[in-house]
């Protein structure tokens, strides 16, 4: 038996190394013909077409290998009432006649010779006469109006009205908000109008066609008896957020950008508090995190609210850092909140010993990697040295350069709060008052003022002081607020 066992060991060890040699020294075969790729030049990743117009893409399409090739265009639609948009040929030539929305298409090139196909992506995105300019929301006679200025200047003045016959906006308003499409910040896919009166108080405007698509009520899950939206500001996630019956409030994004769903309004952050119209907002793309500084009008205390996912009232949960005022028991009320830059901002108030002004540094960011910084710092209170100037109807603005701007009757001053130097704006309005007030520029330095009838663009940039650059006539009555895309 050990015998047989042995002689069976000893044949597995030389068939062992019989055959390893062999694999080792077979290379193999492993030189692939790989078919050629066609070279695709002139195909753009982005094409912009208005609606009704004819669509044209026409790259440059190159195998050498290959003596016959076919080709395939597919434009897709996410509505299934629609078909989506379909060519053949080496270019795609067709009449654009889907809505005004982006759109995911694909180039398929097919070499006949052995049946490969080779894909290409791109996006179309339909545009209608209203892409470029500028959006006015206006109040004449008591009407609202919302017009249009265009890319020449010229103006489609009371606009949504001619569009909307049966929808009225709201009435003494506001505010006119342009919400950019989700996670695109720069670009604006719907208007929202809000006003104080009237049958709705807020109106939905598809930034394409003008047309009214939703009220405001229609935008809750479940919508409050009496509604009112004293301070709402633009999402980079697409959606509505802000004070909304003293409440903060931020519209649903955690579904498709296309549900129906997306944006309205669930229930409020709840908790104890009673949230005035003033409120900094930073926002978690182009601010780097999602933030709310607020103020409490009842317990006269700034605020700290967020979104780590829901809408949530944190109130005083912060770290004080600074002795100049104490932010969770300032004692009065105030009238004005400015953000300059992240969460560094000025408040003011006004009591029956003065007028004053407050520099904070809210920092309520949750931070990376389980780091917080919720910290709140009290730098300085003062008196505001020019307290005459400001009227019962003052406008403000300020830029990130730390630079303030503000109306007083006819008049438009520049104030330097860190050395406390007021100065006068160069152009006057002939009486009139100012109705709007707004910076623009990636660093504040265009002033855009709104008066009866027009719009001026005023340069407010370094060694400048409000020198005319551009004037807009031909708005129904006093601009209230614009939105420019």
């Amino acid at each position: 038996m050990k015998k047989i066992c042995a002689l069976v060991y000893a044949s597995m060890v030389c068939l062992l190394f019989t055959v390893l040699p062999g694999c080792y020294k077979d290379k193999g075969n492993y030189d692939y013909n790989m078919p050629e790729e066609p070279v695709i030049t002139g195909l753009d990743s982005v094409y912009n077409v208005l609606v009704g117009d004819s669509l044209i893409i026409a790259p440059k399409i190159e195998i050498k290998s290959a003596s016959s090739l076919s080709y395939e265009w597919r434009i897709g639609t996410p509505d299934p009432k629609l078909e989506d948009v379909v060519d053949s040929g080496s270019a795609m030539r067709v009449i654009f006649g889907l809505q005004a929305e982006r759109y995911y298409g694909k180039l398929t090139v097919i070499n006949n010779d052995n049946g490969m196909k080779y894909f290409r992506y791109f996006i179309v995105s339909g545009q209608t006469n209203f892409f470029k300019g500028t959006t006015v929301l206006s109040v004449e006679n008591g009407e609202t109006h919302v017009s249009f200025i265009k890319m020449d200047g010229s103006v489609q003045a009371r606009l949504y009205g001619a569009v909307n016959p049966n929808t009225p906006l709201p009435t003494a308003p506001t505010q006119l908000v342009a919400l950019p499409e989700a996670y695109r910040p720069g670009t604006v896919k719907t208007y929202w109008v809000f006003g104080k009166n009237g049958i709705n108080t807020g109106v939905r405007i598809d930034a394409n066609t003008f047309r009214a698509n939703r009220v405001l009520k229609e935008h809750f899950f479940d919508a409050p008896e009496t509604i009112t939206a004293s301070n709402m500001f633009a999402s980079s996630f697409g959606v509505l957020v802000g004070v909304v019956n003293d409440k903060l409030i931020v519209g649903e994004s955690r579904t498709w950008d296309q549900a129906p769903i997306f944006g309205m309004f669930p229930l409020p952050a709840p908790g104890d508090y009673t949230l005035s119209s003033e409120m900094i907002y930073t926002d978690g793309i182009l601010d780097g995190y999602f933030s709310f500084t607020g103020f409490d009008k009842v317990k006269k205390q700034f605020v700290r609210l967020g979104i780590p996912g829901d809408a949530t009232y944190y109130g005083t949960a912060y770290d004080v850092l600074g002795t100049a005022f104490d932010p969770k028991n300032l004692g009065t009320d105030i009238f004005k909140m400015l953000k300059i830059r992240g969460g560094i901002g000025y408040a003011y108030s006004k009591t029956e010993t003065g007028t004053f002004e407050y520099k904070f540094n809210a920092q309520f960011n949750p931070g990376n990697s389980g780091t917080q910084q919720i910290t709140f710092n009290a730098m300085r209170k003062r008196a505001f040295m020019r307290p005459e100037l400001i009227k019962p109807n003052t406008l403000w603005a300020a830029n990130t350069s730390e630079i303030i701007f503000f109306s007083s009757g006819d008049r438009i001053y520049r104030y330097n709060p860190e050395n406390e130097d007021f100065r006068e704006l160069t152009t006057t309005f002939n009486g009139k008052e100012i109705t709007m007030l707004k910076v623009s520029g990636a660093i504040g330095d265009t002033l855009i003022v709104g008066v009866e009838g027009s719009i001026y663009y005023l340069n407010v940039g370094v060694g400048a002081n409000g020198e005319l650059v551009k004037k807009t006539d031909g708005i129904p009555g006093a601009p209230i607020d614009i939105a420019t895309r």
